[in-house]
């Protein structure tokens, strides 16, 4: 075992039990919350290419100096993944854009496309000489016009055909366009006819939708289109189930040509119908729509938000679909909260009880014990309260994994959860900062969870340090 007792000095501990876990050991501090600046410095020094080396983009905080050492880092890699982190102010990018290494500056160049950056950055950019840098400027944020143009004529074809868009044809000259229709290269020819792909109008009338022959169109019209009376007529009697199904849920079709569709032969068409937005409570109960593990969006259930009568009468809906989606949205009143809570569909309380800021604790915990998951309830604070560990107990991993959430739980339980032999349980158990450190430390060896317990926050910076000094023995 590692000999990394709290009264005994860093410069003694040795690994003891088997091959140091180096690389599990860098990957837990690199996310390790309370890592200090120091040891993410080092960390940036040690890291090899290819090995974790993206930890500087995805660190949700990265002290000033550590971004300032992986600046100026001498690997390429860690400038790069610098690069690639969201957030980043536009001083920082510029420096990286005009970075040595092209691999950089593509990174770089990828990323102006969110954040601005000045124009003599973008000109350089513009102007790489590497070409899978310059085929990512178009698209970056206030790029000038005349870059652009620049662009739309550069020497490299897939730079050409990266500055032909439906946003930025418009932009470009006449002569410019002239020449990028004729253009050699299959692909810029390809971009410019994306570019100039106009959606004809979906058909309105009966005898446009009878001269239509595209297929695909046909369907987007039964779903989504205005119509004319006789063409509505015409889509619910169509030998296509597609195309009734389609059509039963276009809310410009009217409603009594849908009810007709409510005895369709096919379930999807009948439950296509059941889900609209204009019938009635007694209309929508008639429905026979089958049994279905369907979930389609109901926006114009999320349109209701702003009338709390309307959401009661919702949620006391006869159909679960409907219920279901008033159970998705964050703010209910008390009322449909409390109704929805008790609902006999698990469908129903799930949704509530992963999307409604409103639901009450007792409710995420009674359905993550029913449905043993989803995992994402036990993140959530309404779900801790005092009495989970007795979960610990249990035969289901998922039931003693959310132990861990007990405010309360007993510094020897979460030991034994650590030692757990479901594997999700033993990290989970490993990164919490309560436990015991010198549980914490046993923790560290090779056999354990080194990777967990290296990104414990409670793990003393001394013992981050050491942990890289053992890593970079030979």
């Amino acid at each position: 075992m590692l000999d990394l007792s709290a009264h005994q000095p860093a410069a003694v501990w040795r690994p003891l039990s088997g091959p140091v876990p180096g690389r599990a050991w860098r990957a837990g501090l690199a996310i390790n919350p309370a890592a200090p600046s120091e040891v993410l410095v080092r960390l940036l020094n040690d890291t090899s290419e290819g090995e974790g080396a993206s930890w500087p983009a995805r660190r949700p905080e990265l002290p000033d100096r550590v971004l300032e050492a992986a600046l100026r880092h001498p690997h390429w890699w860690v400038r790069a993944a610098l690069a690639e982190r969201p957030g980043l102010s536009p001083a920082v990018l510029a420096v990286l854009a005009g970075d040595r290494e092209r691999r950089v500056r593509r990174a770089a160049a990828s990323a102006a496309h969110r954040v601005p950056l000045p124009e003599r950055t973008l000109t350089a950019l513009a102007d790489d000489r590497d070409p899978d840098t310059r085929r990512r400027v178009p698209g970056a944020v206030g790029l000038p016009e005349e870059l652009l143009v620049g662009l739309a004529q550069d020497g490299s074809p897939l730079v050409r055909a990266a500055a032909v868009g439906a946003d930025s044809w418009a932009r470009l000259p006449a002569r410019v366009r002239t020449a990028l229709r004729a253009d050699r290269d299959p692909a810029v020819r390809a971009a410019v006819q994306r570019a100039l792909r106009v959606e004809r109008p979906l058909p309105v009338t009966l005898a446009g939708y009878i001269a239509e022959s595209d297929p695909v169109r046909r369907e987007r019209t039964a779903a989504g289109a205005a119509m004319e009376r006789a063409l509505g007529e015409w889509l619910v009697l169509d030998d296509d189930p597609r195309i009734r199904r389609a059509a039963a849920g276009n809310p410009q079709l009217p409603t009594d040509l849908a009810l007709a569709l409510a005895v369709d032969p096919d379930a999807a068409v009948r439950l296509a119908v059941s889900i609209r937005p204009d019938l009635t409570e007694q209309q929508r109960s008639a429905v026979d729509f089958g049994a279905s593990d369907a979930a389609p969006e109901l926006p114009w259930v999320a349109e209701r938000q702003g009338d709390p009568a309307e959401l009661l009468r919702l949620a006391r809906s006869a159909h679960p679909l409907v219920r279901r989606a008033v159970a998705t949205l964050e703010h209910l009143p008390g009322e449909a909260v409390a109704l929805l809570a008790e609902d006999p569909e698990p469908a129903v309380r799930l949704a509530l009880a992963e999307h409604c800021a409103d639901a009450p604790g007792a409710l995420l915990r009674s359905v993550y014990a029913e449905l043993l998951g989803p995992s994402s309830l036990p993140a959530l604070d309404r779900f801790a309260a005092p009495g989970l560990a007795t979960w610990a107990e249990r035969p289901e991993p998922a039931l003693r994994l959310a132990a861990l959430r007990d405010p309360e739980l007993a510094p020897e339980v979460l030991a034994r959860l650590a030692e757990d032999p479901d594997e999700a349980v033993a990290r989970a158990a490993a990164g919490d900062p309560r436990l015991p450190l010198e549980v914490l430390l046993g923790l560290l060896e090779p056999g354990a969870c080194p990777g967990a317990a290296a990104a414990n926050p409670a793990l003393p910076a001394e013992f981050m340090l050491r942990l890289l000094d053992l890593a970079a023995e030979p």
